[in-house]
């Protein structure tokens, strides 16, 4: 074997290797990054989102550490996809980062429709939200309503075409790990919009909550009998929104609301 052959081997190794390490370092980062945003706030079911600015930094760091460890195959994919990426570092990490970015931007204009939406509810102050009233079995209904999508065919066509390896191989180029990586965020958010719905019902600024969502996006991605962590996903959502409508305040870790407050979705919070 030549010695070009065994450097080619070498590199061939260490990409793989390169990327995975820096998708979880990324996603570690943004972790680090939520932990320190989140220190105070209000971790309630339907708490406020806060200032539009606020949202989007914190959405970006929850999309990096939510979403990339699931991802994580997709980027590595998309770097064996491309000529020459896939034996060099230095042409793999262009390619990766053209992948997330588009990526997260399409994870980005979703979290804004969903920031428009809640503030909109918001606004309405209507008193039948309160946690009191309707409010914890609204939450809970979300909750249960993401269960019972798990086990819709539209989920299982888009978690299909999600995980599928020969999806989202990106044309040549940065500009075709752009086009890659947001046609996998369109395939993700497809996927996971429910599960993150059912995160503001739980408690949108609680690392706990987080914490499990990200185990269950990943787990259903990442597990090799896939509709077994489908249904297992849906029986665990099932459950928590159960709990929610019958015994909220001995569901680990659900942060109930102020008492007296008006609106299960209008709780203040300090911004930091």
């Amino acid at each position: 074997m030549t010695a070009h052959a065994i450097r080619r081997r070498t590199h061939s190794r260490l990409v793989p290797a390169a990327v995975a390490a820096g998708v979880l370092g990324a996603a570690g980062a943004g972790w680090v990054l939520l932990a320190r945003r989140m220190a105070g706030m209000d971790m309630s079911p339907g708490g406020d989102p806060g200032e539009l600015g606020w949202f989007v930094v914190t959405w970006a760091a929850m999309t990096v550490a939510m979403m990339l460890p699931g991802s994580a195959p997709a980027v590595a994919r998309a770097v064996r996809g491309q000529r020459g990426a896939a034996g060099s570092t230095a042409a793999a990490a262009p390619i990766a980062a053209g992948f997330v970015v588009a990526y997260g931007a399409v994870w980005l204009l979703a979290g804004l429709a969903g920031y428009v939406c809640v503030q909109a509810v918001r606004g309405l102050d209507v008193g039948a939200l309160g946690w009191t009233s309707a409010g914890r079995y609204l939450a809970a209904a979300v909750v249960i309503g993401a269960g019972a999508y798990q086990l819709t065919p539209v989920k299982r066509r888009w978690l299909e075409r999600c995980v599928a390896p020969e999806r989202h191989l990106p044309r040549p180029g940065v500009a075709g790990a752009l086009r890659a990586g947001a046609g996998h965020g369109v395939c993700c958010v497809a996927c996971c919009w429910t599960l993150m719905v059912a995160l503001y019902a739980l408690g949108l600024m609680s690392m706990t909550w987080m914490v499990v969502v990200t185990v269950l996006i990943a787990g259903e991605r990442l597990v090799a009998q896939t509709a077994t962590a489908v249904a297992a996903v849906a029986a665990v959502l099932v459950v928590l929104g159960l709990g929610v409508a019958v015994a909220p305040g001995s569901v680990p870790g659900l942060t109930l609301p102020a008492t007296g407050h008006p609106s299960a979705i209008g709780m203040d919070m300090s911004m930091r």
